[in-house]
Protein backbone atom coordinates (compact mmCIF):
# COMPACT_ATOMS: atom_id res chain seq x y z
CA UNK A 1 0.00 0.00 0.00
CA UNK A 2 1.36 3.28 -0.99
CA UNK A 3 2.17 5.78 1.78
CA UNK A 4 0.85 9.51 1.80
CA UNK A 5 2.89 12.21 2.83
CA UNK A 6 0.46 14.43 5.59
CA UNK A 7 2.99 16.99 6.36
CA UNK A 8 1.78 19.16 3.56
CA UNK A 9 -1.68 19.00 4.50
CA UNK A 10 -1.16 19.68 8.06
CA UNK A 11 0.44 22.50 7.13
CA UNK A 12 -2.11 23.59 5.36
CA UNK A 13 -4.73 23.40 7.74
CA UNK A 14 -2.59 24.93 10.47
CA UNK A 15 -2.25 27.98 8.35
CA UNK A 16 -6.01 28.41 7.65
CA UNK A 17 -6.41 27.91 11.37
CA UNK A 18 -3.54 30.88 11.86
CA UNK A 19 -5.34 32.82 9.34
CA UNK A 20 -8.51 32.63 11.05
CA UNK A 21 -7.03 33.50 14.16
CA UNK A 22 -5.17 36.39 13.19
CA UNK A 23 -8.78 37.37 11.05
CA UNK A 24 -10.79 37.33 14.28
CA UNK A 25 -7.82 39.60 16.37
CA UNK A 26 -7.61 41.98 13.80
CA UNK A 27 -11.58 42.55 13.51
CA UNK A 28 -11.66 42.56 17.05
CA UNK A 29 -9.17 45.14 17.22
CA UNK A 30 -11.20 46.97 14.70
CA UNK A 31 -14.08 46.73 16.61
CA UNK A 32 -12.99 48.01 19.65
CA UNK A 33 -11.83 50.87 20.92
CA UNK A 34 -7.78 52.52 20.94
CA UNK A 35 -7.20 52.75 24.57
CA UNK A 36 -5.63 56.09 25.84
CA UNK A 37 -3.53 56.13 28.88
CA UNK A 38 -2.54 59.30 31.03
CA UNK A 39 0.78 60.20 31.93
CA UNK A 40 0.88 57.70 34.71
CA UNK A 41 -0.09 54.89 33.00
CA UNK A 42 -3.84 54.66 33.90
CA UNK A 43 -6.11 54.58 31.18
CA UNK A 44 -8.98 56.90 30.42
CA UNK A 45 -12.26 55.44 30.75
CA UNK A 46 -14.99 55.95 28.01
CA UNK A 47 -18.40 57.59 28.85
CA UNK A 48 -20.95 56.60 26.74
CA UNK A 49 -23.17 60.16 26.68
CA UNK A 50 -24.64 58.81 23.23
CA UNK A 51 -26.97 56.59 25.10
CA UNK A 52 -27.54 59.02 27.87
CA UNK A 53 -30.47 61.10 28.01
CA UNK A 54 -28.69 63.94 28.63
CA UNK A 55 -28.12 65.01 25.48
CA UNK A 56 -30.79 65.11 22.92
CA UNK A 57 -31.07 67.13 19.82
CA UNK A 58 -34.06 67.65 17.43
CA UNK A 59 -35.38 70.50 14.93
CA UNK A 60 -37.52 73.16 16.25
CA UNK A 61 -40.21 75.67 14.75
CA UNK A 62 -38.19 79.43 14.96
CA UNK A 63 -41.55 80.60 16.59
CA UNK A 64 -41.42 77.88 19.22
CA UNK A 65 -37.50 78.97 19.70
CA UNK A 66 -37.99 82.65 20.30
CA UNK A 67 -40.31 82.08 22.79
CA UNK A 68 -37.63 79.89 25.11
CA UNK A 69 -36.22 82.38 27.96
CA UNK A 70 -32.75 83.75 27.93
CA UNK A 71 -30.99 81.93 30.67
CA UNK A 72 -31.25 83.93 34.03
CA UNK A 73 -27.85 84.44 34.40
CA UNK A 74 -27.34 85.98 30.65
CA UNK A 75 -25.19 88.90 30.12
CA UNK A 76 -26.02 92.18 28.56
CA UNK A 77 -27.64 90.69 24.76
CA UNK A 78 -28.68 94.47 23.69
CA UNK A 79 -24.69 95.70 24.31
CA UNK A 80 -23.60 92.17 22.46
CA UNK A 81 -25.92 93.10 19.79
CA UNK A 82 -24.10 95.97 18.80
CA UNK A 83 -20.77 94.89 18.39
CA UNK A 84 -22.55 91.50 16.51
CA UNK A 85 -24.77 92.65 14.06
CA UNK A 86 -22.47 93.37 11.42
CA UNK A 87 -21.30 89.46 11.28
CA UNK A 88 -25.12 88.24 11.78
CA UNK A 89 -26.55 90.70 8.94
CA UNK A 90 -26.34 87.44 6.55
CA UNK A 91 -27.86 84.48 7.68
CA UNK A 92 -25.64 80.94 7.85
CA UNK A 93 -25.99 77.45 8.52
CA UNK A 94 -23.96 77.45 11.53
CA UNK A 95 -26.09 80.45 13.15
CA UNK A 96 -29.01 77.65 13.06
CA UNK A 97 -28.06 75.28 15.60
CA UNK A 98 -28.65 76.16 19.38
CA UNK A 99 -28.08 74.82 22.50
CA UNK A 100 -30.83 75.14 25.25
CA UNK A 101 -30.98 73.37 28.75
CA UNK A 102 -33.82 71.77 30.26
CA UNK A 103 -34.33 71.99 34.27
CA UNK A 104 -35.69 68.41 35.17
CA UNK A 105 -36.50 69.10 38.82
CA UNK A 106 -38.00 72.07 40.43
CA UNK A 107 -35.72 74.53 41.86
CA UNK A 108 -35.28 78.39 42.67
CA UNK A 109 -32.99 81.18 42.32
CA UNK A 110 -32.93 84.22 44.21
CA UNK A 111 -36.60 83.71 45.00
CA UNK A 112 -38.07 82.83 41.99
CA UNK A 113 -39.30 79.35 41.48
CA UNK A 114 -38.46 77.34 38.30
CA UNK A 115 -40.95 74.31 37.85
CA UNK A 116 -39.49 70.94 36.32
CA UNK A 117 -39.52 71.02 32.11
CA UNK A 118 -38.62 74.71 32.13
CA UNK A 119 -36.41 75.33 29.43
CA UNK A 120 -33.57 78.39 28.88
CA UNK A 121 -31.61 79.35 25.81
CA UNK A 122 -27.94 79.07 26.78
CA UNK A 123 -26.45 80.26 23.90
CA UNK A 124 -27.80 81.97 20.54
CA UNK A 125 -29.20 84.60 22.70
CA UNK A 126 -27.85 87.53 20.61
CA UNK A 127 -28.86 85.41 17.69
CA UNK A 128 -32.27 85.80 18.59
CA UNK A 129 -32.36 88.79 19.64
CA UNK A 130 -31.02 90.30 16.22
CA UNK A 131 -33.57 87.95 14.51
CA UNK A 132 -36.45 89.57 16.56
CA UNK A 133 -35.52 92.94 15.01
CA UNK A 134 -35.19 92.10 11.93
CA UNK A 135 -31.64 92.36 11.70
CA UNK A 136 -30.17 89.44 9.39
CA UNK A 137 -31.21 89.35 5.68
CA UNK A 138 -33.14 86.11 6.75
CA UNK A 139 -34.68 84.27 9.67
CA UNK A 140 -34.56 79.89 9.89
CA UNK A 141 -37.88 78.37 9.51
CA UNK A 142 -36.68 75.74 12.09
CA UNK A 143 -33.31 76.10 14.42
CA UNK A 144 -31.16 72.78 15.02
CA UNK A 145 -31.56 72.28 18.97
CA UNK A 146 -29.03 70.41 21.36
CA UNK A 147 -30.57 70.45 24.80
CA UNK A 148 -29.02 69.29 27.55
CA UNK A 149 -31.22 68.06 30.83
CA UNK A 150 -30.16 69.12 34.27
CA UNK A 151 -31.50 68.17 37.63
CA UNK A 152 -30.14 71.90 39.19
CA UNK A 153 -30.44 75.81 38.59
CA UNK A 154 -26.36 75.28 39.51
CA UNK A 155 -26.39 73.01 36.82
CA UNK A 156 -27.59 74.99 34.09
CA UNK A 157 -25.29 77.69 35.24
CA UNK A 158 -22.59 75.74 34.79
CA UNK A 159 -23.60 74.83 31.34
CA UNK A 160 -23.70 78.54 30.52
CA UNK A 161 -20.64 79.35 31.73
CA UNK A 162 -18.98 76.30 29.30
CA UNK A 163 -20.11 79.17 26.64
CA UNK A 164 -19.91 82.55 28.44
CA UNK A 165 -17.31 81.48 31.52
CA UNK A 166 -16.06 84.36 33.52
CA UNK A 167 -12.74 83.51 32.04
CA UNK A 168 -13.63 83.47 28.14
CA UNK A 169 -12.79 85.98 26.01
CA UNK A 170 -16.33 87.59 26.31
CA UNK A 171 -14.80 91.11 28.15
CA UNK A 172 -15.43 91.63 31.65
CA UNK A 173 -17.23 94.63 31.18
CA UNK A 174 -19.96 92.60 29.57
CA UNK A 175 -19.90 90.13 32.18
CA UNK A 176 -20.87 92.54 35.62
CA UNK A 177 -23.85 92.86 33.56
CA UNK A 178 -24.63 89.15 33.73
CA UNK A 179 -23.47 89.14 37.27
CA UNK A 180 -25.87 91.95 38.07
CA UNK A 181 -28.94 90.86 36.55
CA UNK A 182 -28.37 86.77 37.17
CA UNK A 183 -26.65 86.32 39.92
CA UNK A 184 -28.07 89.58 41.89
CA UNK A 185 -31.60 89.92 40.38
CA UNK A 186 -30.75 93.84 39.86
CA UNK A 187 -30.47 95.31 36.79
CA UNK A 188 -28.70 98.15 36.15
CA UNK A 189 -29.76 101.48 34.90
CA UNK A 190 -27.10 103.87 33.95
CA UNK A 191 -25.23 103.81 31.15
CA UNK A 192 -22.38 103.51 32.96
CA UNK A 193 -22.95 100.70 34.96
CA UNK A 194 -24.98 98.76 32.03
CA UNK A 195 -21.32 98.78 29.94
CA UNK A 196 -19.99 97.46 32.92
CA UNK A 197 -17.95 100.48 33.33
CA UNK A 198 -17.19 100.49 36.96
CA UNK A 199 -14.73 97.23 37.03
CA UNK A 200 -11.26 99.24 38.17
CA UNK A 201 -12.72 101.39 41.29
CA UNK A 202 -14.53 97.75 42.12
CA UNK A 203 -11.57 95.98 42.29
CA UNK A 204 -9.79 99.06 44.29
CA UNK A 205 -12.94 99.68 46.67
CA UNK A 206 -12.70 96.24 47.59
CA UNK A 207 -8.81 95.81 48.10
CA UNK A 208 -8.98 98.86 50.52
CA UNK A 209 -12.35 97.40 52.77
CA UNK A 210 -11.71 93.90 52.56
CA UNK A 211 -7.42 93.74 52.06
CA UNK A 212 -7.35 89.86 53.60
CA UNK A 213 -9.55 88.44 50.65
CA UNK A 214 -8.39 90.70 47.38
CA UNK A 215 -5.10 92.67 46.85
CA UNK A 216 -4.49 92.34 43.32
CA UNK A 217 -3.83 94.92 40.79
CA UNK A 218 -5.35 93.50 38.12
CA UNK A 219 -9.06 92.37 37.85
CA UNK A 220 -9.25 89.24 38.15
CA UNK A 221 -13.03 87.25 35.97
CA UNK A 222 -13.43 84.54 38.58
CA UNK A 223 -13.23 87.25 41.72
CA UNK A 224 -15.98 89.14 40.45
CA UNK A 225 -19.17 87.47 41.40
CA UNK A 226 -17.91 88.19 45.32
CA UNK A 227 -16.59 91.30 44.55
CA UNK A 228 -20.09 92.46 43.47
CA UNK A 229 -21.71 90.67 46.17
CA UNK A 230 -19.33 92.62 48.65
CA UNK A 231 -20.49 95.94 47.12
CA UNK A 232 -23.76 94.95 45.94
CA UNK A 233 -26.15 97.58 47.63
CA UNK A 234 -23.68 100.24 47.65
CA UNK A 235 -23.57 99.61 43.56
CA UNK A 236 -27.45 99.50 43.35
CA UNK A 237 -27.36 103.38 44.96
CA UNK A 238 -24.20 104.23 42.92
CA UNK A 239 -26.73 103.26 39.98
CA UNK A 240 -29.38 105.63 40.93
CA UNK A 241 -27.07 108.59 41.87
CA UNK A 242 -25.51 108.31 38.16
CA UNK A 243 -26.49 110.95 36.17
CA UNK A 244 -23.66 112.00 33.94
CA UNK A 245 -21.19 108.74 33.19
CA UNK A 246 -18.36 110.62 32.01
CA UNK A 247 -18.31 112.50 35.24
CA UNK A 248 -17.25 109.14 37.33
CA UNK A 249 -13.85 108.01 36.44
CA UNK A 250 -12.70 105.73 38.37
CA UNK A 251 -10.80 106.89 41.39
CA UNK A 252 -14.12 108.63 41.95
CA UNK A 253 -16.14 105.31 41.03
CA UNK A 254 -14.09 103.95 44.10
CA UNK A 255 -14.81 106.85 46.41
CA UNK A 256 -18.42 106.96 45.99
CA UNK A 257 -18.35 103.28 46.72
CA UNK A 258 -16.26 103.64 49.43
CA UNK A 259 -18.74 106.42 50.71
CA UNK A 260 -21.61 104.32 50.18
CA UNK A 261 -20.22 101.62 52.51
CA UNK A 262 -18.85 103.57 55.58
CA UNK A 263 -21.59 106.39 55.50
CA UNK A 264 -24.69 104.16 54.29
CA UNK A 265 -26.15 103.98 50.99
CA UNK A 266 -29.90 105.65 52.73
CA UNK A 267 -27.85 108.71 53.97
CA UNK A 268 -28.97 112.26 52.93
CA UNK A 269 -25.62 114.27 53.41
CA UNK A 270 -24.18 111.80 51.39
CA UNK A 271 -26.29 110.96 48.81
CA UNK A 272 -26.61 114.82 47.94
CA UNK A 273 -22.96 115.42 47.53
CA UNK A 274 -22.38 112.62 45.35
CA UNK A 275 -24.89 114.30 43.21
CA UNK A 276 -22.93 117.48 43.24
CA UNK A 277 -20.20 115.41 42.20
CA UNK A 278 -22.08 113.97 39.19
CA UNK A 279 -23.32 117.40 38.32
CA UNK A 280 -19.90 119.21 39.03
CA UNK A 281 -22.25 121.42 41.46
CA UNK A 282 -20.21 123.11 43.52
CA UNK A 283 -19.02 126.69 44.98
CA UNK A 284 -15.86 128.44 45.80
CA UNK A 285 -16.62 131.06 46.89
CA UNK A 286 -14.52 132.18 50.09
CA UNK A 287 -10.67 131.24 50.87
CA UNK A 288 -12.37 128.02 52.55
CA UNK A 289 -14.05 125.50 50.56
CA UNK A 290 -16.34 122.40 51.18
CA UNK A 291 -15.40 119.00 50.74
CA UNK A 292 -17.12 118.80 47.81
CA UNK A 293 -16.37 121.69 46.18
CA UNK A 294 -12.56 120.59 46.51
CA UNK A 295 -13.28 117.09 44.80
CA UNK A 296 -15.16 118.76 41.83
CA UNK A 297 -12.82 121.11 41.48
CA UNK A 298 -9.52 119.71 41.15
CA UNK A 299 -10.95 116.96 38.48
CA UNK A 300 -12.13 120.41 36.63
CA UNK A 301 -9.07 121.45 36.43
CA UNK A 302 -6.21 118.81 37.38
CA UNK A 303 -4.14 121.09 38.98
CA UNK A 304 -2.86 118.78 41.89
CA UNK A 305 -3.41 115.67 39.55
CA UNK A 306 -3.04 117.09 35.84
CA UNK A 307 -2.82 113.33 34.18
CA UNK A 308 -5.13 111.06 36.21
CA UNK A 309 -4.30 107.04 35.66
CA UNK A 310 -6.04 103.84 36.99
CA UNK A 311 -2.20 102.59 37.40
CA UNK A 312 -1.77 102.22 41.26
CA UNK A 313 1.38 103.58 42.25
CA UNK A 314 1.78 106.50 39.56
CA UNK A 315 1.85 110.25 41.21
CA UNK A 316 -1.24 110.60 39.91
CA UNK A 317 -3.14 106.77 39.90
CA UNK A 318 -5.68 105.21 42.57
CA UNK A 319 -3.45 105.04 45.31
CA UNK A 320 -3.16 108.93 45.80
CA UNK A 321 -6.82 110.21 43.87
CA UNK A 322 -8.46 108.13 46.00
CA UNK A 323 -7.59 108.93 49.47
CA UNK A 324 -7.45 112.49 48.06
CA UNK A 325 -11.07 112.59 46.94
CA UNK A 326 -12.01 110.56 50.86
CA UNK A 327 -10.77 112.92 52.99
CA UNK A 328 -12.67 115.65 51.19
CA UNK A 329 -15.88 113.34 51.68
CA UNK A 330 -14.99 113.08 55.24
CA UNK A 331 -14.48 116.89 55.83
CA UNK A 332 -17.42 117.43 53.90
CA UNK A 333 -19.59 114.78 56.06
CA UNK A 334 -17.95 116.31 59.34
CA UNK A 335 -19.56 120.05 57.87
CA UNK A 336 -15.81 121.45 57.56
CA UNK A 337 -14.55 123.57 54.98
CA UNK A 338 -10.40 124.25 54.51
CA UNK A 339 -8.18 125.27 51.81
CA UNK A 340 -6.15 122.63 51.33
CA UNK A 341 -5.86 118.70 52.94
CA UNK A 342 -4.13 118.10 55.92
CA UNK A 343 -0.77 116.22 56.21
CA UNK A 344 -1.91 112.88 56.81
CA UNK A 345 -4.53 112.81 53.80
CA UNK A 346 -2.91 109.86 52.17
CA UNK A 347 -3.50 107.52 54.38
CA UNK A 348 -7.80 108.96 55.00
CA UNK A 349 -8.71 105.46 52.67
CA UNK A 350 -6.64 102.85 54.27
CA UNK A 351 -8.17 103.30 57.44
CA UNK A 352 -12.06 103.52 55.98
CA UNK A 353 -12.26 100.05 56.57
CA UNK A 354 -12.23 100.26 60.72
CA UNK A 355 -14.59 103.54 60.50
CA UNK A 356 -17.84 102.26 59.21
CA UNK A 357 -20.70 104.86 60.39
CA UNK A 358 -23.77 103.23 62.14
CA UNK A 359 -26.60 105.44 61.53
CA UNK A 360 -30.54 105.05 62.65
CA UNK A 361 -31.12 104.83 58.67
CA UNK A 362 -28.95 102.09 58.32
CA UNK A 363 -29.69 99.86 61.34
CA UNK A 364 -33.14 100.58 60.12
CA UNK A 365 -32.47 98.88 56.37
CA UNK A 366 -30.08 96.54 57.81
CA UNK A 367 -33.22 95.08 60.03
Amino acid sequence: MRRVDTSFFCAIIFLSHATLLLGSVFSFLHRGKMPVYRSDGDVVPFKPYHDSDIINSYWMNYDEFAAIEEVFCQRNTEGRLNRAQKHLSKLMPEHVVVFVARLTKSDTVFGKRYKAGKIFRIDSNTRALNWSRGGSDAIPEKVFVIEYSFDSIDRIRESYNTFDSPDSVERNQEKLYGILSGMYSYTPQSEKLIKGQILTGLNRACCYFYPETWNQFTIKASELPGQVGAFLQEIIAFDEIIGISANWDQALTCTALMSLKKYGCHNDKLIEGLIDIDQRAFSTKGKEWDGIAHICWEWVNGKMFPDKTTTWTHQNGLNRTVPYACYWIDKYMSGEKGTKPGNNWASTSNKWKDQQVTTLNRVLNLS
